[in-house]
């Protein structure tokens, strides 16, 4: 899935940036991929261990790169998407400047096929049975057979690829329609990924060591909090960007 979402946002950006009038960019396309692929990795692994769980890699640190314990191989668990965006834009932004490329400009383009990744992820994770909700007694409920407890769990998996996916891909395709819209992709991309991923984690499972900010909030909504103010950051930076340009 992971490998499908990476393919299918490539292909959409070439295609974008050939119909934008950006050909001149394509030489560089493939490059760009690479660091952005390697970026996404090394920042979701990172930010997960920082953000998450930091006490027990810094007790175990071999466990944030090792896949093998006590002779067996357990893999290596645990990504964050807000540390894989942010090891995503670092890696743009490296990449651009050695190839002279224009970061506010790429990054505004490429954010409108990133929410596919996350529809093709989300499904991943439903599929791979991980991630899923929390317990309720809707009919919406569904027993996953990796949950110890048998509960009827929401299938937050599959809020999100919805949600995160083809929900806010759909917002960014009627602000990219805009008179006024083309040059602020990225601001409403990062406002409503935050918005929506803030709203979607009170239907999903918190990790059993998060300690819920009054008794309410997940790590990963305080973390869309921020989210939601560094969009706003972004919206008079592409102001003056526009306006320079």
């Amino acid at each position: 899935m992971y490998l499908t979402a990476i393919l299918v946002g490539y292909g959409l950006f070439i295609r974008r940036i050939h119909k934008q009038g950006y050909s001149h960019w394509a030489q560089h396309a493939s490059s760009l991929l690479n660091f952005i692929i390697i970026g996404i990795v090394v920042g979701a692994r990172l930010g997960y261990v920082l953000f998450y769980d930091l006490p027990s890699s810094m007790a175990h640190p071999l466990s944030i790169i090792w896949p093998f314990e006590n002779g067996l191989y357990v893999g290596i668990n645990g990504l964050s998407f807000h540390g894989g965006a942010i090891g995503f834009i670092v890696a743009l932004a490296v990449a651009c400047r050695l190839y002279k490329l224009p970061f506010l400009a790429i990054l505004n383009q490429m954010v409108l096929v990133v929410p596919l990744g996350y529809f093709f992820g989300r499904i991943g994770n439903f599929l791979n049975l991980e991630l899923y909700g929390r317990a309720t007694h809707l009919p919406l409920g569904m027993i996953f057979p990796t949950d110890p407890a048998h509960l009827l769990r929401f299938p937050s998996q599959l809020f999100e690829a919805l949600g995160e996916g083809l929900l806010l891909f759909a917002v960014l395709s009627w602000v990219d329609r805009q008179a006024w819209g083309k040059n602020y992709l990225t601001p409403t991309y990062i406002m409503g990924y935050g918005l929506i991923r803030f709203v979607l984690e009170f239907f999903r499972e918190p990790d059993t060591f998060q300690h819920l900010l009054f008794g309410v909030f997940s790590y990963g909504q305080i973390l869309s909090v921020l989210t939601l103010i560094v969009g706003v950051v972004f919206i008079p930076v592409y102001h003056y960007y526009e306006n320079k340009n």
